[in-house]
């Protein structure tokens, strides 16, 4: 029957293709492990292990002969696994030497193959004359744990004359981590396997001729993380193609050549659930365990995504615990246009849950990013509305801009709260004109109570900001600042600190250096480590006051803490850090260090 006839198509040793590309590093590699037990080679479809293999083949024949066997589904049959295993030793050794107790061991019935065969098998090959190399492609097929066994028992006690080699596209259960801790496995993995640029490049512009430019290669490499097949079909899809550029630029998962590939040889060899979790997954950048739970609707998916990413599906780790993972890019972009091809309602729903989950978690700009992406614009609002403040203290306002630019200008308008955080923005960067407008904006609006960010009311939201940014001139700033510190004392929050800022900058510029002192220092004592931004604002403020006091040192010491703040956060782009060096160039300049200081200035 089908199970214990030998099919000698199993057998024949693969040749290199003709548009292969020379990798002269992994066959290295190779040679290097030729010496150990096993050499495992594991990395998803499409990585061209079997296309390494077939290079390493035609660079040692004749001198070492190669055993070869493409197993398949049926070979989790352990009379099938072991006849094609021996037929394709026998193919490279002389019949009349070895192979008939083995043959014959094989038909025995109700014997199990670890105890009979595989001894046998053993014993033949330690006494063959020559080394032989026994390649067993595609072992992830491979699913019964007798064949896993007795395979195991075939390593461990390999003779010298055997090396044998397997490629999977998932971890093998064959006691490797026992292999390794003695040394006796040499592995080659994805990062191996991937292209280099030189490799892309080889394919795309010396095999293929398609002259493409530096740039878009980099893209491609970028957009394909180094997937060999995704590259080699992109070079298929780039032939006769006048721009080439354009057409990089969009290459993606939605890509037809790449659909069918990940279509046929990874989705359809799951059962339904995986499928299921897979597709509803594709909206995550990143996943974990609960994250998983709450958009696919199951339990478990902690398990499941470590399998996955133990059978290299894709599926990347990103933490060394195995927390958080994330798609392959061009699984992900694959995943997610066949949900969106085939439910398209079904993606804004997944995405809301998700953003529900990761304001839950404390992951805001997740949340964000996944309401953008819903485009439920009542629930960005809400977000921004509520989570913006802790991303401009750290300096991060340009990624606030950019989630209010998802907003439509007339959502933005109508929201006193949403016109509050325009305002902040406006006048962070410059724009007193703009700040101006949306200051008036939140004063006309009837909004009561505490806004959504714990600011006290609106009142005190406009008041802030002319205190802290001295809109309309130093007396209004000291008023508004005075107004705000009483508002926002009733409450321990960053805005808190900020009134105290401003009080405390706007007596400063009113000439009553003395009174500035004590509301800096408040502010910097209720101040926190993750707000960089305005404790390097209130550190420069104090500086600047104790230089006018006379206190030199201290004005120095002040201003090197900001500095040191600008530089452990990488600030150094926004336009508020340069209080930090503008401070020390005084200070220094107080103090007679005038070269130092003028570094300090201009950088400012």
């Amino acid at each position: 029957d089908a199970y214990s006839t030998v099919v000698k198509t199993k057998l024949l040793k693969p040749s290199p293709r003709s548009e292969h590309v020379p990798r002269p590093g992994l066959l290295e590699l190779l040679d290097a492990g030729y010496d150990r037990r096993l050499t495992l080679i594991d990395a998803p479809a499409g990585y061209g292990k079997t296309t390494l293999l077939a290079q390493w083949l035609q660079a040692w024949e004749p001198d070492i002969p190669f055993a070869w066997l493409s197993l398949d589904d049926q070979d989790s049959d352990p009379v099938r696994l072991w006849k094609h295993v021996v037929e394709a030793l026998r193919r490279v050794a002389p019949e009349d030497e070895w192979g008939a107790d083995v043959l014959e061991g094989l038909g025995l019935v109700k014997t199990k193959h670890i105890d009979t065969v595989v001894p046998l098998l053993i014993n033949a090959l330690t006494d063959l004359p020559h080394r032989v190399v026994l390649v067993l492609d595609d072992y992830h097929c491979i699913q019964s744990s007798d064949s896993h066994e007795a395979i195991s028992f075939f390593i461990e006690h390999l003779p010298n004359r055997v090396h044998l080699v397997i490629s999977t596209r998932s971890d093998p259960p064959l006691g490797m981590g026992r292999l390794r801790a003695r040394g006796e496995v040499s592995e080659l993995r994805t990062e191996q396997l991937a292209f280099s640029e030189g490799e892309a490049a080889h394919l795309l512009n010396e095999t293929m001729r398609l002259d493409v430019g530096a740039d878009d290669l980099s893209v491609l490499l970028e957009r394909t993380e180094g997937w060999p097949a995704a590259i080699y079909l992109a070079a298929l899809s780039l032939q006769n193609r006048e721009d080439k550029h354009a057409f990089i630029e969009s290459f993606g998962g939605s890509n037809r050549y790449i659909v069918d590939l990940l279509a046929e040889e990874v989705l359809a060899r799951f059962p339904h659930e995986t499928r299921e979790f897979l597709l509803r997954t594709s909206v995550l950048r990143r996943m974990t365990g609960p994250l998983c739970d709450a958009v696919a609707g199951v339990e478990g998916s902690s398990h499941l995504l470590r399998e996955l990413a133990h059978s290299n599906l894709f599926v990347v780790p990103l933490d060394d615990p195995g927390e958080w993972y994330r798609y392959h890019h061009l699984f992900s972009d694959f995943l997610l246009y066949e949900l969106e091809s085939s439910r398209p309602n079904l993606a804004p729903v997944l995405r809301n849950q998700a953003s529900v989950w990761a304001e839950g978690a404390g992951l805001f700009g997740s949340a964000i990013r996944q309401a953008i992406a819903a485009a439920d614009d009542e629930r960005v609002g809400m977000l921004i509305s509520r989570h913006w403040f802790g991303y401009v203290l750290a300096g991060q306002a340009a990624t606030v801009e950019r989630w209010l630019e998802a907003l439509p200008e007339a959502s933005i308008d109508s929201d006193a709260a949403l016109v509050l955080v325009k305002a902040w923005l406006c006048a962070l960067s410059g724009r007193r004109g703009e700040a101006e407008r949306f200051l008036a904006l939140a004063e006309s609006n009837s909004y009561e109570g505490r806004l959504p960010d714990g600011t006290a009311s609106v009142e005190s939201g406009i008041a802030l900001i002319r205190g802290v940014f001295g809109l309309g001139g130093v007396q209004v700033m000291l008023e508004a600042a005075q107004l705000a510190a009483e508002m926002e004392s009733k409450q321990t929050s960053p805005r808190t600190a900020l009134a105290y800022l401003g009080l405390g900058l706007s007596l400063h510029y009113s000439g009553a250096i003395s009174r500035a002192r004590r509301p800096l220092e408040e502010g910097l004592r209720l101040s926190r480590e993750g707000q960089p931004l305005l404790r390097i604002v209130l550190l420069s403020a104090l500086s600047f006051v104790a230089g006018d006091e006379g206190h030199l040192e201290e004005a120095e010491s002040l201003a090197r803490e900001a500095r040191g703040l600008v530089e452990r956060f990488r600030l150094q782009d926004v336009p508020q850090s340069t209080s930090a060096s503008t401070a020390l160039g005084c200070a220094l300049a107080k103090r007679g260090k005038l070269a130092e200081a003028q570094v300090e200035l201009e950088d400012g």
